[in-house]
């Protein structure tokens, strides 16, 4: 199941009975991982007042009881770590609430109307860097079987990433080494946080997408090849698995296409290095799931609007393909 915002959690940033029912009917629908939507690694990086967050000790039981009815369920459960940077607190245009600064790679604000972010200065990195590892541990307490760095949909990971959005002169601007600077950090950090004995994963554009340039061509995003190269770095320090995101643009255009999200998932795959496992996601049925699979190279598919629709997904793809299921506590699996 791919993270999907629900924004329905306590004025605490913690998930409620509401989140218990969601996720646990879609692992008892036969999910094998279920991803928890985007959660914020500090009060400031929460989408809206409604978004979930993980940043204080006194939270983990909140989670630590869905994380355990989802499991009996016979699911496995991961988290996604993520900050808004410049998209915070959408639900009133952003501005900086939740005790501390709009932060983004750049001095420019998400879109009219919205609140202009701080260029996020050393000792702002270093305290974003510190926040997703201390909220890495916090995962681990509550017990949680994989944990997920979001990287894309516009959040601050992307904005570094994106030529439209970092405008840096500094170490972490420029050319793509630059750019990719904290995402790696970060990477570095949650690895250090997190068992070898359990995934990573990162979730990453395929590209920026289509947007207009200007007279001069300055708006010129991401392409897959340097999405790819970002990959590859991303597993030299431990990342397991990309989780490919087609959607959210980093600023308004339109969205990566099939024919880019081709070319990413070419690159992972060819070249003299290891390949790198990725996850795809846009599956409407069992039998797209099955195509996608043996025509992509994915080791995995991410299901996300089917499974709001239908908690039972799974076992209706299953039963479309004619493999049996059995469920956690069955004699055979």
């Amino acid at each position: 199941m791919s993270p999907m915002s629900q924004h329905a959690a306590g004025e605490d940033a913690t998930p409620t009975d509401w989140h218990k029912d969601h996720y646990g009917a879609r692992a008892g629908g036969g999910c094998g991982l279920i991803l928890f939507e985007d959660t914020a690694v500090e009060p400031s990086a929460r989408t809206s007042h409604s978004a979930l967050g993980l940043f204080r000790e006194s939270q983990v039981p909140a989670f630590s009881r869905i994380v355990d009815f989802c499991q009996a369920q016979g699911a496995a459960v991961g988290l996604q770590l993520a900050h808004a940077g410049r998209k915070a607190f959408g639900d009133v245009r952003g501005g900086g609430e939740g005790g501390g600064e709009l932060l983004s790679a750049s001095a420019l604000p998400y879109a009219e109307g919205w609140s202009t972010p701080v260029a996020a200065d050393a000792s702002a990195l270093e305290r974003v860097t510190e926040a997703f590892a201390k909220a890495t541990t916090l995962t681990l307490a509550a017990g949680f079987d994989v944990v997920e760095v979001h990287a894309a949909h516009g959040y601050l990971l992307h904005q570094f990433l994106s030529p439209l959005t970092n405008h840096r002169t500094d170490a972490y601007g420029g050319d793509l080494a630059g750019r990719a600077r904290l995402l790696l950090e970060v990477i570095e950090a949650v690895r250090a946080e997190w068992p070898a004995g359990r995934p990573l994963l990162v979730r990453l554009p395929a590209g920026d997408g289509s947007v207009p340039a200007g007279d001069d061509g300055s708006r010129m995003g991401s392409v897959p090849a340097e999405m790819a190269q970002v990959a590859r770095w991303c597993a030299e320090r431990g990342v397991d698995l990309v989780d490919i995101a087609g959607g959210t643009p980093v600023v308004d255009g339109t969205r990566v296409g099939a024919q880019e999200m081709g070319a990413f998932t070419a690159m992972l795959r060819e070249g003299d290095d290891p390949s790198v496992p990725f996850a795809l996601g846009g599956v409407t049925d069992g039998r797209s799931a099955e195509d996608l699979l043996h025509s992509s190279g994915a080791v995995l598919v991410a299901v996300g609007r089917s499974l709001l629709a239908d908690p039972c997904w799974a076992m209706s793809a299953a039963e479309e393909l004619n493999l049996a299921v059995t469920k956690s506590g069955d004699d055979a699996g």
